[in-house]
């Protein structure tokens, strides 16, 4: 996954955008970015986390070189998140997750999510799963 996805991305649940995005793993790429046009993503810039503005000069370049290998996207509107595993956004309804694979991913970067997510996020919880 790359930061400008977050350019596209809605929430599947209540379709609200943009998603936040916690970052556990990445890697450095050596991408040629020449020629890219800048800024490259249209409406919302999820490397520095705002909304695009005309004139203003974005670090396209430097955010294209990152390969996010592991993260969060979060929807503040509802508190559904969305693993990133191995550079794969999985989007999926309630009724398609595996809800023990998600808490699997919980606990495993639980030092890495924000306490709101392992307390209230969905469609699952560290506060709501069995124990």
């Amino acid at each position: 996954m790359r930061y400008w996805g977050l350019d596209v991305l809605k929430c599947v649940h209540c379709k609200s955008f943009p998603l936040e995005i916690y970052v556990i793993e990445y890697e450095r790429q050596d991408i040629d970015t020449s020629g890219i046009e800048k800024p490259f993503c249209k409406v919302y810039c999820g490397y520095l986390r705002e909304s695009i503005q005309q004139g203003k000069e974005y670090p396209c370049g430097e955010c294209i070189k990152i390969g996010i290998k592991t993260a969060i996207l979060y929807c503040q509107s509802c508190k559904h998140w969305y693993p990133v595993k191995n550079g794969i956004v999985v989007m999926l309804t309630d009724n398609k997750r595996k809800l023990e694979r998600d808490l699997e991913f919980l606990r495993t970067y639980k030092e890495k999510i924000p306490e709101n997510i392992l307390r209230e996020g969905k469609p699952v919880n560290l506060e709501s799963a069995p124990h």
